[in-house]
């Protein structure tokens, strides 16, 4: 009697605690969520916003417009040295790829870049110079993927292009001045997304470890319904910011109606991260994806992946409105060089 009564304490005692650590982490991750800024935004991305003249669209709208006003949006043009990039398209279904090597070295880091633009723009002109930045910027030459995008080709099109792309620069990047053992996956918006699904792809088929790093900047990584109503940088972010709720809804219907439980569509969804490259998260306040990103820095911690994440406080969805000297994009290419060092270094 004296057994049963000590093993109902003993059962009572463990409920307790657990139910104690289930709070405290809820809590924290709650506090996570919440505690980025003062909810004040940047004058320089006011300013931005109204300069482009900003405004938010309805879902309604958005179903209403030609797919070509979303998809062909007018990006400024900046020159650079067109020697700088090569342009070709690999692997049987010629997937076209941008090559830009500014160094014209051998031996560089190599990072594979997927553009933003809610699965449904295409690598524009536009995005070409902050590419070419990036490669000069971080000592690197980088390959960007200009994968197959909605509504045209829907999920798993995307992934697939960009897997298939993934894995052949593992092969032929020295080619290009590439060294293969120093590979980054880097990220926009859509284009974290796939980072995020590109890097369990690869562990999943058991070739991880040619991935280094990971860098995903405004992260989608839950892209159900569910989320988009329950999450609270979504509601608190959900108009006037450039990114909005119902952009993200309308990108989910356009890329992967009705997939967004498929691991391979909202990556936070796999169970099990153990064992996958260190990551580097960028987070904003004013982002309906904050949460997204945040969340998934910390289920990457708990499974023992090392990561680097920062919430810009005052900033927009992918730091836009800032100009490339300001303090954030510094402080941001700051984060990834310390992580590539530290990663390529192992």
């Amino acid at each position: 009697m004296i057994n049963k009564t000590s093993r109902k304490i003993k059962k009572s005692i463990l409920l307790i605690l657990l139910s104690l650590i289930f709070v405290f982490t809820c809590q924290e991750i709650f506090a996570q969520t919440q505690l980025c800024g003062s909810r004040q935004l940047d004058p320089r991305v006011a300013y931005f916003l109204k300069l482009i003249g900003y405004e938010d669209h309805s879902i309604e709208q958005l179903r209403s417009m030609p797919i070509e006003q979303i998809k062909f949006p007018q990006l400024l043009l900046i020159p650079y040295p067109a020697a700088d990039v090569k342009r070709i398209k690999i692997t049987a279904d010629s997937i076209p790829v941008l090559v830009f090597n500014p160094a014209h070295a051998q031996n560089l880091p190599v990072i594979i870049n997927y553009h933003g633009g809610g699965f449904i723009m295409p690598l524009l002109p536009g995005l070409e110079h902050s590419l070419w930045q990036d490669a000069k910027t971080y000592g690197a030459i980088v390959f960007a993927i200009d994968y197959r995008v909605a509504p045209e080709n829907k999920f798993p099109a995307a992934v697939n292009d960009s897997y298939n792309a993934f894995k052949w620069i593992a092969d032929h990047a020295s080619e290009f001045g590439g060294d293969t053992s120093r590979i980054a996956l880097m990220g926009n918006s859509a284009g974290a997304n796939l980072v995020a699904v590109i890097t369990q792809k690869a562990k999943k088929n058991g070739i991880s470890s040619k991935i280094k790093l990971q860098v995903m900047n405004g992260l989608p990584v839950d892209l159900s319904p569910r989320n988009m109503e329950t999450s609270v940088s979504y509601q608190e972010n959900a108009k006037g910011y450039f990114q909005s709720k119902a952009d993200c809804y309308f990108a989910l219907e356009n890329y992967a109606p009705g997939q967004y439980n498929n691991p391979e569509v909202s990556p936070i969804l796999t169970e099990d991260l153990r064992g996958l490259p260190p990551a580097v998260i960028i987070n904003a306040e004013f982002d309906p994806l904050k949460d997204d990103g945040i969340l998934y820095a910390s289920k990457l911690r708990k499974h023992g992946v090392k990561v680097w994440d920062k919430c810009f406080a005052g900033q927009i969805h992918m730091l836009l409105g800032l100009s490339p000297g300001a303090e954030e994009i510094k402080e941001y290419e700051t984060i990834v060089k310390t992580a590539m060092n530290a990663s390529f270094n192992k």
